[in-house]
């Protein structure tokens, strides 16, 4: 019994002593600084991992008979260490210049950066960190080249058009495809109650996110086929990790003012050009349309004997405007198990009065390991955002329209200073503000549920199922004392309710198989999508007083509305690449989408796509090269498509309707069963490359985009009862060069990195048969779709400038003679110059430039945005500098109006009553450059924050659009009316358009970050 017990001990010493824990800490090899979720594993044992924590350090129960660890941090160079120089001891990694190695997220799967042949640009978690806004979209600007994004004004909650690589239709979607951990969510902006667009992004919380890919050519996008043509973005969110449980806590707290102020006419000024402009169209005894101007005064500007001088631009403004940001995260796990779970809330109040927005959020991401075969994992959200709308720019009551008051005029009564001066020349927002609730309420949840199993040890087989459910409350209230702009004297109601849910599953298959000179990916699978939405709306007037607002308080509805429609996609999809020898690589790719949406004839569309890529820095005559370290040349061509906005759009429609008390049906579309896909078919070569040791790196691309069968709405005769209907015709045509370039200029103890990346795009109307489309079927914006010009060119009489001799304004004819040429002649009567294109809202090229610096424990990044050769046409100028055609304040420009003969300018003489018209005039060149955002952090010292039972912490000063450099003399040049989203008919035509737009903010903020 001795005996076995000794044999017991002996064997059991060797057992307990086969494994070993080795312990140490990471760090930067420059500065010191600790790197948090490097990942650590026994070289050849894959399966033995941990990453580290908070601090840096890292515990690892590893074999007795292993030898050497490899630490893997993306950034830096991957590093391996032998186990016995890694007990207890600091372990140093290197900055690595290039990111060949770094995994990009893709349709269906991930790649590594050095084995793609497709265009894909990546804007990590730690780019977008502590930026002050509310929506994905914003966060991209200037950090991606051939991505355009537009913030429209300073109104929060509204769309924001991103294009990639140009526009690429007019009548069907013109944003790209966005897909959140593998769900296709529906970005379609929301029109809401005869109102501008609600951007539904606003609904993502993008501190959750990881990363964003954006997926630019051909070979990289059209494995989403039937939508790719206008660019994929994917969206990962954060996920746990192993063995390192973490608790981080990120709050922040701005505030925020315009970006640009205009200036205009005090009220001396005002009153001193009034008389002017008066007397210039007075008769010999001083009257105007049987007025003087003392009694024209007194009929319209009431109170301007008062001596009032009031900054009406101010008014627009909250004194109190700003954010604040609060987000608790924790994540974990062990070998099995990983989760991050988050819960945050943002309150943004907007520069703008009637506007406001609140985001409270959560999200819950599980994965679990069930055997060495199976793992499975969901992703979940939950938001909800509350935001107040103020009205659209074109409406008296819009925050932008008070600059159109008159500075001679109140604000408040003086009989009455509690209450709101109702007699100015023009109803205002003011009177809005008390007296009138715009508020939509949207539940949203977006979530996915997946299982992976391995059958083979090469295969992998998927299947998940993904949810976007949508749920909009717009409730819009007028009390009895807005009735000077409702009509309803009694209050008046309107209630609209929009739930929509689109699900998605995708099945598919991976193959991988690797050897020497040989790297074989496949994947092969199908999807479905099917989107519901259900709109439900009523409007009531004529309530009992204005405490009670419950619309079955009305004594009246006057409006009931409801409408369902749905649409499904069925889709196959496959992609095969291929690497050999290190140096060649194939990719091959093709979709087959299957849209109900379409003609029964024509309701699957092929979307292949081809790519080649080789290494040339592997071939001997470039390997050694000490100057060139990474040379890879690839080029790409597919077909991808695009899908009609509408949802039946090939069918005809009918509807039930009434005349009088008699219902009825009539008929609203007439079929097109011809209908079928837009096709855009693109081109692109490109050249990655590594520099002196990757300290330099970069790409470039040439592309070009060719779009057939655009669906644009066409005419028809008359005799069809309609006016326009949805056909494939016409061509466009987007050719353009990307330039990205990143320098590690010093990699020390002091970092210091510069990011640059450059795009110029041309967009060609090719073929629309000749004719000139209108943006909007009203004639508010001079935008125009017209062949041989870019999309939404400005089209209307060209400006000659002012006859020194008499004031009048001048116009050149520009009418075609008999010989072919064009008559150069000026007139001063506008109705006899013919319109031309006087202006591009296309800019010529984008440019983005950030820097990021770092010592020890401070970090600074600054990004400069910039577009040059765009114009802009301010619409309002026909107001705002039309010497008091009507009795708008005028911008101070008009200063410098003619008043004599022999003076030269190009105002021209002021004339009381006399419209101005669209012309050249108010024309102007809205190129900019932007200081888009800083970031200034410090990592405080570990021994200051260890008494506390913290881990990390940080703090920092983010801003936000503070600086702006323009020739732009109309207020903010980043910035179009929202028009084009309520009246315009081809909206993706109306850009750099300013129509009493409030300008963009500027916002600075401090925050804390910290974690445990």
């Amino acid at each position: 019994m001795k005996y076995l017990l000794i044999l017991f001990l002996f064997f059991s010493y060797h057992f307990l002593s086969a494994q070993q824990v080795i312990s140490g800490k990471i760090i930067d090899a420059g500065d010191d600084k600790p790197l948090i979720g490097v990942n650590i594993t026994v070289s050849g044992s894959e399966e033995i991992a941990t990453i580290s924590g908070l601090d840096g350090s890292f515990e690892l129960e590893v074999p007795q008979n292993a030898t050497t660890l490899l630490f893997k941090y993306i950034g830096y160079k991957d590093k391996e260490v032998p186990v016995e120089e890694c007990k207890n001891s600091t372990i140093g990694l290197s900055v690595s210049a290039t990111l060949l190695d770094e995994v990009i997220v893709v349709g269906y799967g991930t790649q590594v950066r050095s084995d793609m042949t497709g265009n894909v640009s990546k804007i990590a978690q730690e780019e977008i960190e502590g930026v002050p806004v509310n929506t994905l979209e914003s966060v991209m600007q200037g950090r991606a080249a051939g991505v355009f994004v537009t913030n429209e004004s300073g109104k929060v909650g509204f769309n924001t058009d991103v294009r990639i690589r140009g526009t690429s239709s007019i009548n069907a979607s013109v944003q790209p495809l966005y897909v959140i951990d593998g769900i296709v969510i529906n970005s379609q902006d929301q029109l809401v109650l005869n109102n501008a667009r609600l951007n539904p992004l606003a609904d993502i919380n993008f501190n959750d996110i990881e990363s964003i890919n954006i997926l630019k050519d051909a070979s990289a996008a059209s494995i989403y086929g039937a939508r790719a043509s206008n660019g994929v973005v994917i969206i990962t969110t954060k996920k746990g990790s192993s063995k390192t449980a973490r608790v981080e806590l990120d709050m922040n707290y701005g505030w925020s003012s315009p970006t640009i102020k205009r200036k205009w006419l005090n009220g001396s000024q005002y009153l001193e050009l009034w008389d002017e402009a008066f007397a210039n169209v007075a008769d010999e005894e001083g009257r105007f349309r049987g007025l003087t101007a003392e009694e024209s005064k007194d009929r319209w500007l009431e109170g301007w004997r008062d001596g009032n001088d009031t900054n009406w631009e101010d008014l627009m403004y909250k004194p109190d405007a700003g954010q604040k940001h609060i987000q608790l995260s924790i994540s974990g796990g062990n070998e099995k198990t990983s989760f991050y779970a988050s819960g945050g809330f943002t309150d943004q109040t907007p520069i703008i009065i009637l506007n406001d927005f609140k985001r409270f959020s959560g999200r819950l991401n599980i994965a679990h390991q069930i055997t060495d075969r199976f793992d499975f994992g969901m992703n979940m959200s939950l938001s909800r955002t509350i935001l107040e709308e103020p009205p659209v720019d074109w409406d008296f009551a819009s925050p932008g329209s008070l600059i159109s008051q008159s500075p001679v005029q109140p604000l408040y009564d003086p009989d009455n200073p509690d209450e709101i001066f109702t007699n100015t020349v023009f109803f205002h927002a003011w009177n809005y503000v008390d007296n009138v609730e715009w508020e939509t309420t949207n539940n949203r949840s977006l979530g996915n549920a997946y299982i992976n199993w391995k059958p083979l040890e090469n295969l992998t087989l998927h299947t998940d199922f993904g949810m976007d459910d949508f749920h909009s409350d717009a409730e819009r209230y007028y009390n009895s004392r807005v009735a000077r702009n409702t009509g309803r004297f009694n209050g008046w109601k309107r209630t609209w309710l929009n739930d929509g849910l689109h699900y998605s599953t995708n099945t598919y298959a991976n193959y991988s198989l690797l050897s020497n000179t040989h790297k074989l990916d496949a994947t092969l699978g199908m999807s479905y999508e099917d989107h519901h939405e259900e709109i439900v709306g009523v409007s009531g007037e004529n309530f009992p007083n204005d405490d009670f607002q419950n619309i079955s308080s009305a004594s009246e509805i006057t409006v009931g509305l409801e409408s369902e429609t749905d649409f499904s996609i069925l889709s196959y999809f496959a992609r095969f690449n291929y690497k050999n020898n290190n140096r060649y690589l194939f990719s091959i790719s093709s979709r087959i989408d299957g849209d109900s949406r379409f003609g029964k004839d024509n309701r699957y569309g092929i979307f292949p796509a081809f790519s080649a890529g080789w290494i040339l820095s592997e071939e001997s005559i470039i390997k050694n090269n000490s100057s060139i370290s990474y040379l890879k040349l690839r080029s790409s061509w597919g077909i991808m498509g695009n899908s009609p906005i509408t949802h039946f759009p090939a069918l005809g429609l009918f509807e039930g309707s009434r005349y009088g008390t008699q219902s009825g049906i009539i008929q609203t579309q007439i079929p097109n069963p011809d209908l079928k896909w837009e096709k855009t078919t693109q081109f692109d070569i490109g050249l990655d490359f590594g520099l002196f040791n990757d300290r330099i790196s970069g790409q470039v691309d040439y592309y070009l985009k060719n779009t057939n069968d655009l669906l644009l709405n066409t005419n028809v005769p008359a005799t069809t009862g309609f006016a326009t209907q949805l056909r494939n015709f016409g061509k466009m045509k987007n050719e353009g060069f990307e330039f990205m370039i990143s320098s590690y200029n010093l990699t020390g103890a002091f970092k210091w990195k510069t990011d640059i990346n450059f795009s110029k795009n041309k967009n060609t109307v090719t073929d629309i048969g000749g004719q000139i489309i209108n943006a909007d079927n009203e004639n508010v914006s001079i935008s125009v779709i017209k062949e041989g010009h870019a999309i939404g060119v400005f089209f209307a009489p060209e400006y000659a400038g002012v006859d020194p001799l008499n004031g009048n304004a001048l116009y050149y004819l520009n009418t075609e003679e008999e010989n072919g040429q064009i008559n150069r002649e000026t007139t001063d009567t506008l109705a006899k110059a013919r319109p031309v294109v006087i202006g591009d809202p296309n800019p010529d090229f984008i440019i983005g430039i950030g820097n990021t610096i770092s010592w020890k424990g401070l970090e600074l990044h600054v990004l400069f945005q910039g577009v040059y050769g765009n114009e802009g046409y301010n619409s309002g100028s026909k107001f705002q500098l039309s010497g008091f055609s009507w009795f708008d304040n005028q911008d101070i420009r008009i200063l410098n109006r003619w008043q004599q003969s022999g003076d030269i300018t190009d105002i021209p003489q002021l004339r009381f009553g006399n419209d101005t018209d669209d012309s050249s005039r108010f024309i102007e060149d809205a190129s900019y450059l932007r200081l888009k955002n800083i970031r200034l952090s410090y990592q405080l010292p570990k021994h200051w924050i260890k008494k506390l039972g913290l881990q990390q912490m940080s703090i920092y000063f983010a801003g936000y659009n503070l600086m702006t450099f323009t020739n732009y003399q109309s207020g903010d040049p980043e910035v179009n009316t929202d028009i084009k989203d309520y009246i315009a008919t081809n909206p993706s035509a109306i850009t750099g358009n300013n129509f009493f737009t409030p300008p963009q903010a500027k916002t600075i903020l401090v925050g804390l970050k910290a974690g445990f």
